[in-house]
């Protein structure tokens, strides 16, 4: 009984499909559009659909309805100017922590004080040198008084000589490295000494023509004040004259020495910037010199001033 109800449903399947073969054959001559042409077969294909369903008792195929498309919103129009400033963007960065006073000096700017710089949030404190401050070289002219020792002297049973206050001028230039100083001083300095044994008395002249290297530090004070000291080793030509006279009878010939010294140099100094390449200094240096013939060892102490200028 089954398989006839079978053979059946199929026979009329078959039936059906042809009859809609030819009723398709019979409107081939017919024009339609695209979209009543796909509209016919959409709906030949629910109509067999639902006789199938029918024959063998399940649901027929469900037609897709598409969704609704959703409004067309237009675009928001773009704005009729455009102006960017890169100024502006920077100005909107976030700045230093305000619990942190941030310095805007820097060392170009005012290079005698000091700046602080910021390194993940941390505060360093940077202390420009005195090549900064000041320059890389330094001329410096000087007068000073001259407050030599008593020299020792080998002649006419007199052994030494008292000296009497003399003067020095020179010039000292030097270069700057960081805080310390490396440069050549020239000098001149002259005193006279004199001394009384008995009949003989000693009149003498002492000469001093200096050239040495120096080194030296400079410590920072102040903005505009510093405190230099240094060191130097050099030659000279160092000259010596006397004049003897025995009672009341003529003077006794000169007697002229001349001789290549060697010389050292002790030196402490304050300095003073009044502006950017000026500065004033007054300073004291210890100089000695080697003997020379009858006259002895020299050690003078030296109390100078000078204008100098920094570039």
């Amino acid at each position: 009984m089954t398989l006839r109800c079978s053979f059946i449903g199929i026979l009329l399947s078959v039936i059906l499909i042809g009859a809609d073969f030819a009723t398709g054959q019979a409107r081939v001559s017919q024009t339609v559009d695209r979209d009543e042409y796909f509209r016919r077969l959409e709906q030949r294909a629910l109509s067999l659909s639902q006789k199938f369903a029918d024959l063998s008792g399940t649901e027929p195929v469900q037609l897709f309805v598409p969704r609704e498309p959703k409004p067309y919103t237009p675009p928001s129009p773009p704005p009729k100017t455009f102006n960017y400033f890169p100024q502006d963007s920077y100005d909107a960065l976030p700045g230093p922590s305000p619990l942190i006073p941030a310095t805007t000096v820097s060392p170009q700017q005012n290079p005698s004080s000091t700046s602080q710089q910021f390194v993940d949030d941390e505060v360093i404190d940077y202390q420009p040198t005195m090549e900064e401050r000041r320059g890389e070289y330094i001329l410096r002219p000087f007068v000073g008084i001259q407050l030599p020792r008593d020299q020792k002297f080998h002649d006419f049973s007199i052994n030494e000589l008292e000296s009497y206050v003399g003067y020095s001028l020179g010039l000292h230039a030097a270069r700057r490295i960081e805080n310390f100083t490396a440069g050549l001083r020239f000098g001149y300095s002259y005193h006279e000494m004199a001394a009384r044994e008995g009949v003989y008395r000693i009149d003498a002249e002492n000469e001093l023509l200096s050239f040495t290297g120096t080194l030296g530090y400079s410590a920072i004070m102040t903005d505009k004040l510093s405190f230099d000291f240094g060191f130097g080793l050099g030659f000279g030509n160092r000259f010596n004259s006397s004049v003897a006279t025995v009672g009341f009878s003529p003077s006794i010939p000169d007697k002229n020495s001349e001789k290549t010294v060697f010389i050292y140099e002790f030196s402490l100094l304050l300095d003073y910037a009044y502006s950017e390449n000026l500065h004033a200094f007054g300073g004291y240096r210890l100089v000695g010199a080697s003997d020379n013939g009858p006259f002895g060892r020299m050690v003078s102490h030296l109390f100078e001033i000078g204008v100098g200028a920094n570039f």
